[in-house]
């Protein structure tokens, strides 16, 4: 066995992971997420005692975005949509990407009120909604452009993509997110 068979094969046990232009590194604890719960990811990275940071790249108004998000969240071609991408940190190590789409005229002003909170914080104490998860989907891939930008991973390094919709008390879906989590830096599990 060659190093760099060595090294993928750690990498695939989770044990290890690259950075960009950085090197190898020793894998933290897995982080235990239940996507389906109304937690958010600061409060349940305290609750496993770990510390949680979070950044946001760009918080913009679109015109334009995937025909689904279009369609799920009642928008039409050409109207406003919020697009905010970020990354997630623990222990000052970043382990996910998101794109969150937003539907403007549900939550004007949204990106302006978002500072430095989280989305859930935002929609109770500015919009008097509280947000639940509608719909989950989980899919193996490899990190791309802008979650390798986000994150600072390397090009085809083994990821989770988690697609959800967030939905208002009628079930009238608000926000999509659409998350990168680094392969071993995530245990997902799904309380039914």
């Amino acid at each position: 066995m060659t190093l760099r068979q060595a090294l993928l094969y750690l990498e695939g046990e989770s044990k290890i992971f690259r950075k960009d232009r950085r090197g190898w590194f020793v894998a933290l604890p897995r982080f235990n997420y239940s996507p389906s719960s109304s937690t958010s990811f600061k409060q349940a990275a305290i609750e496993q005692g770990r510390l949680p940071s979070w950044g946001y790249l760009e918080k913009e108004s679109v015109y334009t975005a995937p025909a689904d998000v279009l369609s799920l969240l009642g928008v039409s071609e050409g109207e406003t949509l919020y697009k905010i991408s970020g990354w997630g940190a623990l222990d000052s190590h970043k382990v996910f990407y998101h794109e969150t789409f937003i539907n403007a005229q549900v939550a004007p002003d949204f990106i302006g009120q978002l500072g430095e909170r989280s989305f859930a914080e935002v929609w109770e104490k500015n919009y008097a909604k509280k947000t639940h998860t509608q719909h989950l989907e989980f899919k193996p891939t490899r990190l791309s452009g802008g979650a390798c930008k986000g994150m600072g991973g390397t090009s085809g390094t083994p990821s989770i993509r988690v697609k959800k919709y967030r939905a208002d008390e009628a079930n009238k879906i608000v926000q999509i997110d659409i998350e990168y989590w680094r392969f071993e830096s995530v245990e997902f599990f799904i309380d039914l």
